[in-house]
């Protein structure tokens, strides 16, 4: 059986596919999301031609578990929350394209649900949220739940870890007890600056600035901070020793040992380990520096997955394939009964209690084409 993982990351989109288990990799490939945003027809065959059983992905903010024969304009309007009469940003354009495109060749394909989704979750924690963390960051939970067991040689459901994920745009911290996400600080809501995005907004800042684009969402991070543009991390990496840059680091890097210690007050007992993923763990400087300062303020274990499959799709690819796999009742279907992914329902908007909000209002607002 051939799972293919797809992870729409804001740089770029990696596909791994595996075949029956992750000893047998056959694609493992990383696309620049630009191209796709421009042309979603070049990934759209890439997937077609990988003739894989079953896929998960792209699903962008996240939706309840669901086949993708059955997603409605509707579905593809809460994947990018984006508005109708916003900027168009080509990135999501082409996310919405790519997913009408596997729906009309009648691919087998499955939804990924958001964090916020997730019934391992309590209500009281989803209170007015909605980014807890997007699809992929339940997929590279995934990775590490089963990183973590092939380890320690122990069953999914004796995990218990903090992941971190520092993508190229929006970082993320999950809690997971028990191979179980209990609670999770992501995207706009986490507490300090990811590479691209300014992350949580002062509410004052936000009334300042009024009525404002989606696309400011995707800026304000640690590479405006040090140079107001986008750097390559190599080249944000190599400047580290110039004040400006060393301000955005150390807020990023901050930001991301407070989303640690908020997730260390949801466990009963410590978790075993911190588990880095990420496009930007994978810089070793930035890596060594913020594991330093987690096993300084911390005392737990830190490190990148030991059991990495794939050499081009990064930690989220590889998650995903192993949850379609999963799903697929493949080797590792246990993972997905153990995080309870089949029994997500519901919107990423139903956790909502803001006066006047009308849920329904704003999604007759949403792009879906």
């Amino acid at each position: 059986m051939r799972a293919l993982g797809i992870d729409p990351g804001t740089k770029n989109f990696d596909l791994c596919c595996i075949e029956d288990n992750v000893n047998n990799v056959v694609l493992d490939e990383s696309i620049s999301t630009e191209m796709v945003a421009n042309d979603p027809t070049n990934v759209f065959e890439i997937i077609k031609s990988t003739e894989a059983d079953v896929i998960v992905g792209p699903s962008g903010y996240g939706l309840e578990f669901k086949h993708i024969s059955q997603f409605t304009n509707r579905d593809v309007a809460l994947t990018t929350l984006d508005k109708a009469g916003d900027i168009d940003i080509p990135v999501l354009s082409g996310l919405r394209r790519l997913l009408w495109m596997m729906k009309e060749a009648g691919l087998n394909a499955y939804s990924a649900p958001g964090i916020v989704l997730l019934p391992t979750i309590p209500l009281y924690r989803k209170v007015n949220k909605i980014d807890m963390g997007t699809a992929d960051k339940t997929c590279v939970a995934a990775f590490a739940v089963w990183d973590q067991a092939q380890e320690l040689r122990i069953p999914y459901a004796e995990t218990n870890l903090i992941c971190v994920e520092m993508g190229f745009g929006y970082n993320a911290v999950m809690a997971v007890e028990n191979g179980q996400i209990i609670d999770a600080v992501g995207g706009t809501i986490f507490p300090g600056p990811g590479y691209l995005t300014l992350s949580q907004m002062d509410g004052e800042l936000a009334y300042i600035l009024g009525t404002f684009s989606k696309l400011k969402l995707f800026e304000g991070g640690a590479t405006f901070i040090a140079a107001n543009r986008i750097l390559e991390p190599a080249d944000f990496c190599a400047n580290l020793n110039k004040n400006q840059y060393r301000v955005a680091w150390e807020s990023m890097k901050e930001g991301i040992v407070k989303a640690v210690a908020m997730m260390l007050t949801s466990f009963i007992r410590q978790p075993r380990e911190i588990i880095l993923t990420g496009r930007l763990s994978r810089v070793e400087k930035l890596r060594t520096d913020l594991e330093e300062t987690l096993n300084e303020k911390f005392r737990v274990t830190v490190r990148r997955p030991l059991q990495v499959f794939a050499e081009e799709a990064k930690d989220v690819a590889q998650g995903t394939a192993l949850l379609a796999n999963g799903i697929m009742e493949g080797k590792y279907a246990d993972l997905v009964k153990t995080m309870k992914i089949k029994e997500t329902e519901g919107t990423i908007l139903d956790y909502i209690f803001f006066p006047d909000f009308n849920k329904e209002a704003v999604i007759k607002k949403l792009r879906s084409e």
